[in-house]
C-alpha cells in the first residue's frame, strides 16, 4: 500500500509539472507573438504620421489643416500594450509554479519508495505489541532462517527454520490445493494447520507446480 501511495504521489508530479511546462511554453510563443505584432505595428505608426503631414498650399487665408488621425492605431498600440503586460505577469507567476512543481518532483523522487518492513506484516498475526511469543527462545537461530509471520514458498523437501525459535518446518509433499506439513499433517489452501508451541503454518496457496506459499506465526 506505501508504494502504490509513493506512486501515485509521483504521477500527480508529474502531470503538475508537465501542466506547468505547457502553460509556461505557450505563454511564452503568446508573448513572443505580441512582441512581433506591436513592433510592426509601431513602424506602421511611424509611416502613417510621416505620410499624413499636408502639404502647403499659399492662400490669403491660411487654413488649418488637421492631420490624418491615429487615435485608433494608438488606441490599438496600448491595448496591446497593456495585454503584453498581463501576459508577462501571468508568466512570471507561472515561472513560480514551475519552480514549485519541480522542486516538489526532486523531493518525492528524492525518497525511495519501498515495501512495508516485515514486523508491520507480522504485527497482525503477533501477540500485542510487547508481549513475546512462547515459542521465541534467547538461543533460536537468526540467520539462514525465516523470520514469523512472514510469507516464504515451499516444495516438496524443504525444510525450514523458523528465527529465534526451535521450529521448524518441513514440507513433506506439495499437491493441487494440500500441502503436507510434518506435525501439521495435510492443509488445504487457505487453511491453517497446528505446530508445536503454539505456533500455527497458514497456507495460502499449492498448486501442481509443487510450491506452496505459507506463513508461520506463534502466541
Amino acid at each position: 500500500m506505501d508504494r502504490v501511495i509513493s506512486l501515485l504521489a509521483a504521477l500527480v508530479g508529474l502531470i503538475a509539472l508537465g501542466g506547468a511546462i505547457l502553460v509556461h511554453t505557450n505563454a511564452d510563443t503568446q508573448r513572443r507573438e505580441m512582441a512581433t505584432e506591436i513592433a510592426q505595428l509601431k513602424t506602421s505608426i511611424a509611416l502613417t504620421g510621416g505620410q499624413s503631414q499636408p502639404a502647403a498650399v499659399p492662400t490669403a487665408s491660411p487654413v488649418q489643416t488637421k492631420p490624418a488621425s491615429d487615435d485608433g492605431v494608438a488606441d490599438a498600440l496600448l491595448a496591446l500594450q497593456g495585454r503584453i503586460a498581463v501576459l508577462e505577469r501571468t508568466t512570471r507567476d507561472q515561472s513560480v509554479e514551475l519552480e514549485a512543481a519541480r522542486a516538489k518532483l526532486v523531493d518525492m523522487s528524492s525518497t525511495p519508495a519501498s515495501a512495508p518492513p516485515v514486523t508491520a506484516v507480522a504485527s497482525t498475526d503477533q501477540p500485542a505489541s510487547g508481549a513475546t511469543p512462547a515459542a521465541v527462545v534467547a538461543d533460536g537461530p537468526t540467520k539462514d532462517c525465516i523470520p514469523l509471520g512472514t510469507r516464504f514458498m515451499a516444495s516438496a523437501g524443504d525444510s525450514f527454520p523458523i528465527c529465534k525459535t526451535k521450529v521448524v518446518v518441513k514440507v513433506a509433499s506439495v499437491d493441487d490445493g494440500l500441502a503436507t506439513i510434518t506435525g501439521a499433517g495435510d492443509v488445504a489452501a487457505g487453511s491453517i494447520g497446528q505446530l508445536d508451541k503454539g505456533c500455527t503454518v497458514s497456507v495460502f496457496s499449492a498448486d501442481t507446480s509443487g510450491y506452496a506459499e505459507m506463513r508461520v506465526t506463534c502466541q
